[in-house]
């Protein structure tokens, strides 16, 4: 995944997979990748991408992630057309290709978000292996003044790790369904690496320093934790995707 304008839209789905039915699930998302090719193909989806959740263990919701990606809304009001599913797995047909999932996982939820910010690694075309997710709390009143922070302060701080070749991108997501005053968080926040290592080397105060020689880092931080706070942070690593 490459969070640019043809994946301005992301459906997130977390799964919770027991240990013994880690295989099994695998080979069920297998399955999956014709339907998700052919809704790519049909022009419904522009990538499906497929994650496993680092440190999530038995205590954790879910531990298996998956990124549907749409250039445009109106292609979410029939993302799964039946006939697809039941044209590609004849055999089994809709009802028993579900059946043959849901005994595999557990979903348990699923959160469409629209892209409001990035920065991009110049020439940078493929999925990162592994992505930093952060799950951040924003006051509802205080929404337009985050993303305004995050543009002037820490997009070009982003931007700086891209041109050091650590970071391939960085994206913020703003959660639009579910959203009210039940939801934990309200945007979220992806900082994308090809390799495992380079998740230690993302030094903030370094770049901060070097693209904001005028600007206090700790008054900086300050301002920014009195905007939002973090809700929770995770490392997903890429299994397997599919694209445009």
């Amino acid at each position: 995944m490459v969070a640019n304008s043809e994946n301005k839209i992301a459906v997130m789905d977390y799964m919770k997979v027991v240990n013994r039915l880690q295989d099994s699930y695998i080979a069920a998302e297998s399955a999956w990748k014709p339907i998700h090719q052919e809704r790519i193909n049909q022009g419904i989806l522009t990538g499906w991408y497929f994650y496993k959740v680092h440190f999530a263990y038995e205590g954790n919701d879910y531990n298996y992630a998956t990124i549907n990606t749409y250039d445009k809304f109106s292609k979410l009001e029939d993302p799964y057309p039946r006939e697809i599913i039941s044209n590609t797995h004849p055999d089994k047909g809709y009802d028993g290709f579900e059946d043959l999932t849901e005994e595999a996982r557990k979903k348990v939820r699923s959160e469409m978000s629209y892209l409001v910010n990035n920065a991009i690694k110049k020439n940078q075309k493929t999925p990162s292996k592994y992505l930093k997710v952060a799950f951040i709390e924003v006051d509802e009143a205080k929404k337009d003044l985050y993303k305004q922070n995050e543009d002037v302060l820490w997009k070009p701080v982003q931007e700086k790790l891209n041109a050091d070749g650590i970071q391939d991108w960085w994206a913020v997501y703003q959660l639009e369904f579910p959203h009210g005053s039940s939801a934990k968080y309200q945007f979220i926040t992806i900082s994308a690496v090809s390799k495992f290592e380079n998740i230690e080397k993302l030094d903030y105060f370094s770049a901060f320093k070097d693209v904001h020689e005028s600007v206090n880092f700790d008054n900086a931080v300050a301002q920014t934790l009195d905007i939002r706070s973090a809700y929770r942070a995770e490392l997903w690593e890429l299994v397997d995707y599919l694209e445009k």
